[in-house]
């Protein structure tokens, strides 16, 4: 029996021989993960001994191919280990910074962002204090107005605030310091004065300089779109010409999360596909129309170079983030098989866009947009592997009876809906399970908001956009850009409606980690292989989806300032004491606990509770006087100041915040300190 099953994976395994190559990307990303994964870092110099032990092996066994691809599967996962290390090492020659401090600062700007209020935030480098000492850098400054424009390259003086990086609001919460590190970060603050322009030292380098010529374009874009076009219809526009999202108002970005359409606001697969797509056809009917030009060159392949070249433009001014990475990356592996006549567009594409994905920016394996981005694309290049030729029979028939003109455009009509809806479920399913872990969210009428919006973004504003941008230099873009706001607003009209629809946006817990892990590579068994041993994936993905049923609320959760805390009421849900506390803190605690704010009602009996002057058991078993409150008999909270378990003090502030669980007799405590460990990026001040 056992030699039996041994022969059914070997013979499988060598069957599938072709598809080898495809889960490079996947070991390399594993040893990326097993990195992050690490309570504390670890030493560079394990990381060689481990790699050249390898080496040492692959020499020992060298005539012995099973055990030497064993070792260059391992050998693979060793480099992703060694390649986000090395980059971390790189970032941390400089360390962020660990102190608040008030301070007169000069500096020269490398990035001109804005916040979710439309405040502008400069990204400042080379900076120094009144008295000339350094200060780590580049900062993030949020400024008090936004009366004047500033541009890469300049030099500016403030009085500023600047603080560490923010830690994770929530045991298992997002780490913004250890983005904000990979991003170059080293700290972020506010300006207590006005700023003021200032002579630069020294020339801006090369990158710089070219960097702030970029900028330059994207800003005067931005400034153009929001003079012809009203406001909600420009922030949206800018979003997706030029990668500014600050023009967006927040009642519209949840519109677009809760109908499905968030996507489309995040410069991505389907922008620079269309775009690149739309004008690869542009200039062949151009060239078309030209007779000599046509009968003298392939107009195919100066389409391509044309539409290479505008992808690159549009990765450029849309900010270089990491779905713009991947859709550009694969645009141009599509459009280099155009130049050599080669087919292009296979899951060998995906997994070489990943691998050099992950070789230059490792980092994003952890982040949402390269998970979210790359599952829908797999997803979808399986789905038309195995269904492609199916699905067209059934769409459009056995193709040997003629048809009139209107059955074709019907047919055309037809297919073209079909491919919407079954390709929208294809990404939406391969992406839930991102959705859920990140985001505790689920847009359960995605399908409609796509059906409904999809025509509108693919016949009316990314052609529109695209001719905007190529007549903005010549200043023939206004009408082109009314047409495009147009579509805009009917889209926002869509997305509105279908966010008011009965549990829209429908709120729940997380999964664990190992749930996710258990689905991805389920659904990577799924989609790498081609016989039928592959549906031994859909094991590794129904486990990972029962484990969300693993995930409790809190019963108790404290802040590292110990100024805000919840507990869990009768009903489940967690319930934050009328407190000051941090308000984006407050809005993290109830999203990733599935929970609801209180209506006014329940706020006000929550408040006199708080106050000691009511009780109700009932709902929640919480006793306050003026200094304190019990929960449960265990747990007292003294208001503002700190928290005890059984009777004995607990560190909150070392803990950098809590998350309490009742189970029977015992309490287990979570501490954010536990979650994070000790890493190059948030343990550098103790």
């Amino acid at each position: 029996m056992l030699q039996h099953r041994q022969n059914y994976w070997v013979e499988n395994l060598t069957e599938e021989q072709s598809r080898w190559f495809l889960w490079t990307p996947v070991l390399f990303a594993l040893g990326i993960g097993l990195y992050f994964a690490l309570p504390y870092e670890p030493s560079k110099w394990w990381s060689l001994a481990v790699f050249e032990l390898i080496l040492l092996s692959a020499w020992i066994w060298r005539f012995k191919p099973g055990r030497l691809w064993f070792l260059l599967g391992l050998a693979l996962a060793v480099l992703g280990f060694i390649n986000i290390q090395m980059k971390t090492l790189y970032l941390a020659r400089q360390p962020v910074i660990a102190e608040e401090q008030t301070d007169y600062i000069r500096g020269r700007i490398v990035r001109v962002e804005h916040n979710m209020k439309g405040k502008p935030r400069l990204v400042l480098d080379s900076i120094k204090n009144f008295d000339g000492a350094e200060i780590a850098g580049p900062v993030k400054i949020t400024l008090r107005d936004k009366m004047q424009e500033w541009k890469a390259g300049q030099c500016v003086e403030t009085v500023a605030k600047i603080m560490s990086l923010p830690k994770p609001a929530i045991v298992g919460g997002y780490q913004f310091d250890r983005k904000a590190f990979y991003a170059g970060i080293k700290g972020n603050g506010y300006a207590v004065a006005s700023v003021q322009p200032l002579d630069c030292d020294e020339k801006a380098g090369i990158g710089l300089w070219f960097d702030s010529r970029i900028n330059d374009i994207r800003q005067k874009m931005v400034a153009h779109v929001k003079a012809v076009l009203p406001g909600d219809e420009a922030g949206i526009t800018a979003a997706i010409m030029a990668g500014d999202r600050s023009g967006i108002r927040q009642k519209i970005t949840h519109d677009y999360r809760d109908a499905g359409l968030a996507h489309f606001l995040s410069i991505s697969g389907l922008h620079m596909s269309m775009l690149a797509g739309l004008m690869f056809f542009f200039i062949r009917l151009v060239a078309a129309l030209i007779p000599p030009l046509a009968l003298r060159y392939d107009a195919k392949k100066i389409s391509a170079v044309f539409a290479i070249f505008l992808s690159a433009f549009y990765l450029l001014i849309s900010g270089a983030e990491v779905p713009t990475q991947r859709a550009f990356i694969m645009t141009f592996i599509v459009l280099l098989g155009v130049l050599f006549d080669r087919r292009a567009i296979s899951m060998r594409t995906i997994a070489l866009a990943a691998l050099l994905v992950l070789v230059i920016s490792p980092q994003a394996l952890i982040g949402a947009s390269f998970q979210m981005s790359f599952a829908a694309v797999v997803a979808l290049i399986a789905f038309y592997e195995k269904y492609a030729g199916r699905l067209n029979r059934f769409l459009c028939g056995d193709g040997k009876r003629q048809q009139s003109r209107m059955a074709a455009i019907v047919k055309l009509v037809w297919v073209y809906i079909a491919g919407i809806v079954v390709s929208d479920l294809v990404a939406s399913l391969a992406t839930l399970p991102f959705a859920v872990y990140h985001f505790n969210r689920i847009a359960v009428y995605t399908t409609a908001g796509n059906f409904l919006a999809g025509p509108v973004i693919g016949l009316v504003i990314m052609p529109f956009m695209l001719l905007s941008m190529l007549l903005m230099p010549f200043g023939l873009d206004v009408w082109t850009l009314k047409v495009t706001g147009w579509g805009v607003e009917l889209v926002n009209q869509i997305t509105a409606w279908v966010a008011s629809w009965p549990n829209a946006g429908y709120q729940v817990l997380s999964m664990p980690l190992w749930g996710l892990l258990l689905i991805v590579f389920g659904g990577l068994w799924l989609c790498l292989w081609e016989r039928k041993w592959r549906r031994w994936g859909l094991i590794g993905i129904v486990c990972g989806g029962l484990s969300i049923f693993a995930t409790k609320v809190p019963d108790v959760m404290i802040n590292a300032d110990a100024d805000l805390m919840a507990v869990k009421d009768k009903q489940g849900e967690l319930v934050i004491l009328p407190s000051r506390g941090n308000y984006f803190d407050k809005q993290i605690w109830l999203e990733r606990t599935a929970s609801h704010k209180p209506d006014e009602e329940t706020y006000e009996k929550l408040k006199a509770i708080y106050k000691g002057k009511e009780k109700d058991t009932d709902w929640i078993d919480l006793t306050c006087d003026k200094e304190s409150c019990v929960y449960r008999s265990r747990v007292k909270y003294i208001k503002g100041k700190g928290l005890e378990i059984d009777g004995k003090t607990f560190d909150v502030p070392a803990s950098l915040g809590a998350a309490l669980y009742f189970n029977g007799d015992d309490i287990q405590v979570r501490t954010i300190r536990d979650f994070i460990g000790c890493r190059m990026w948030n343990c550098h001040q103790e």
